[in-house]
């Protein structure tokens, strides 16, 4: 791949890892790490894309493998001598702030709070399903799961929701579709 083209494909897909990425709640160091090493796999491993699946579901597995690589040894690290070496509390919260800039950024940041206290494979389903438009099976083979797991993980995340912002009211369309 030449210069240029190597550039539009990083341009293009770095706010898709980025977003992707910061589900995972890393500090911003870390979170710009993964992205950068995702980008790498993703133009070396280019040429031997198959098109097995989309292009983004194939960019989205590297970033998962990868965020899932670097919380693991952050984890690692902080398991073996408190906070890892230059870890700062604000760093974890940058990248989420980064989205409540929308025009009704109270709401927004409503749910981003309780969305930080779902467990990570509901909270990352959600995000995948409603924000980036992902089918379950698509979901499922990024997260190497079953599509039951990943409905049920699907229908736990959005109860918590629910009961987290205090909604009782559930959606006409999804008690139908229950009904």
């Amino acid at each position: 791949m030449d210069a240029a083209n190597a550039r539009r494909f990083v341009e293009t897909f770095t706010p898709v890892i980025a977003a992707q990425v910061a589900r995972f709640r890393l500090p911003h160091d870390l979170s710009q790490d993964a992205v950068q090493e995702t980008l790498l796999r993703a133009l070396h491993g280019l040429p031997r894309f198959r098109g097995a699946s989309r292009l983004t579901t194939w960019i989205y597995t590297i970033a998962f493998r990868e965020s899932v690589r670097v919380r693991e040894k952050w984890r690692d690290g902080a398991a073996a001598g408190g906070q890892p070496p230059g870890w700062e509390p604000e760093d974890a919260r940058a990248a989420e702030r980064a989205f409540e800039t929308a025009s009704d950024a109270e709401d927004l940041a409503r749910l981003r709070k309780a969305m930080r206290r779902l467990p990570d494979d509901q909270r990352l389903v959600l995000g995948y399903h409603y924000l980036e438009g992902m089918s379950v099976a698509e979901i499922a083979e990024l997260m190497q799961s079953t599509p039951n797991t990943v409905k049920s993980w699907l229908k736990r995340g959005r109860d918590a929701l629910r009961s987290l912002l205090g909604v009782t009211d559930a959606d006409p369309e999804e008690s139908a579709t229950r009904a």
